[in-house]
């Protein structure tokens, strides 16, 4: 409701009613903030920041004489219903920023996938020979086993034994009596 008021009565020429509604709106976010339990404060982290904010915090770092705590003070106001960053966020943001130039995190390390000229040999095999088990086609290719599954669930593989069904002829039913 104060919000609202201060949005009516604002006026450029003016700077105190900025003042004021800038400060009374971080009081009452302060003031959710401090309603919050602990489960729901979630602390802010680089990888929560999109990739336009991180640009921002560096444009930010560019002012004269602006240290760590007045870009996040300042980050805070522009962005005040997003949770609030701290100074040391900042300081890791700027400080891979110069030593890579890049506001992007490095890319993850992790178990590689399985190559296509696997995925196709595995294919292969396993359409070629459909009686032979499947650990029995995994030790031969090389393959784990579980993978070799993966693989043919991701590629919607059944393994039917087809069976051949005599057709009814006509004169079937007169054979039989």
């Amino acid at each position: 409701m104060e919000i609202k008021y201060a949005l009516k009565n604002l006026s450029p020429d003016e700077p105190s009613h900025f003042t004021y509604f800038r400060d009374r709106t971080c009081d009452i976010l302060d003031d959710r903030m401090m309603a919050l339990s602990k489960e729901e404060r979630i602390p802010v982290r680089m990888m929560d920041l999109s990739k336009e904010e991180r640009i921002e915090l560096v444009l930010l770092s560019g002012r004269e004489g602006w240290s760590y705590r007045k870009i996040a003070e300042e980050f805070n106001l522009r962005h005040p219903y997003r949770q609030p960053i701290y100074f040391t966020a900042v300081g890791k943001l700027i400080k891979k920023y110069k030593e890579r130039g890049s506001v992007l995190d490095k890319p993850r390390s992790g178990r590689p996938k399985t190559s296509d000229e696997t995925k196709e040999a595995v294919m292969a095999k396993v359409s070629a020979s459909l009686k032979k088990s499947l650990r029995r086609t995994s030790t031969v290719l090389g393959v784990p086993k579980p993978t070799m599954h993966k693989m043919l669930v991701e590629e919607k593989f059944h393994r039917y034994n087809l069976q051949i069904l005599h057709h009814l002829n006509e004169d079937d039913p007169n054979r039989r009596m």
